[in-house]
């Protein structure tokens, strides 16, 4: 962000801004700012030209899911469809090069408001309807994957979940070795699972590193 500020580049802090929303989310820390970060950046984008409008679609995505963390579903809703409908203008088959902005990210983070909600119900419909053949990164496929196994999982549907995450694995080993989630679940299908999944459950954990 201090990069992107020096070069006073718009496109740039955009770009920080969403990470960095992740980090703030992940650690569960400054929900205020990061949303204020958020609409600052936003406010920097143009939007009558493509690389604008999906900067901008990305933030409001980002304030989405910061809402979402922090319980507010009404807000969260409100700045997922201005993202959905940015998506909308820059057409089904966009996606950014590398922020991957675009209808099949926009859609597979509904999934991710309804957990930030816990509306595990909701979650299991979204993930159950989740299209990834939009989204142009094997690493966000799978990161996708393994949010979807959390919605099964706390649903206690363990066959669909460790299904999900030895999908999510197939897509991207790093993404899924790097998960917290799948790091702290999968030894725990591999011991206690449902029979017909724990062997899968036991082959993913040891692939990870893990003791099984």
């Amino acid at each position: 962000m201090t990069a992107a500020q020096d070069a006073d580049s718009p496109r740039a802090i955009a770009g920080a801004a969403w990470y960095m929303n992740h980090i703030y989310r992940d650690a569960n820390t400054a929900a205020e700012a990061r949303v204020e970060l958020a609409e600052q950046a936003a406010a920097l984008q143009r939007r009558d030209d493509p690389e604008g409008l999906a900067r901008w679609g990305l933030l409001q995505l980002a304030a989405a899911l910061s809402y979402a963390k922090t319980g507010r579903a009404g807000l969260a809703w409100r700045y997922w469809d201005r993202a959905k409908d940015a998506a909308r203008q820059l057409g089904d088959g966009y996606a950014h090069p590398w922020l991957i902005f675009g209808r099949g990210i926009v859609d597979a983070y509904a999934l991710d408001i309804h957990l930030g909600l816990v509306q595990p119900g909701k979650a299991v419909e979204a993930a159950a309807a989740l299209d990834l053949s939009a989204v142009p990164s094997a690493t966000r496929r799978a990161r996708h994957l393994v949010e979807a196994a959390r919605a099964y999982g706390m649903q206690q549907e363990g066959v669909a979940a460790v299904a999900l995450l030895g999908k999510a694995y197939r897509a991207s080993p790093e993404t899924v070795r790097f998960s917290t989630h799948a790091r702290m679940v999968l030894p725990e299908f591999a011991k206690a699972g449902p029979p017909t999944v724990r062997e899968d459950a036991r082959e993913l954990t040891l692939a990870l590193g893990l003791t099984a």
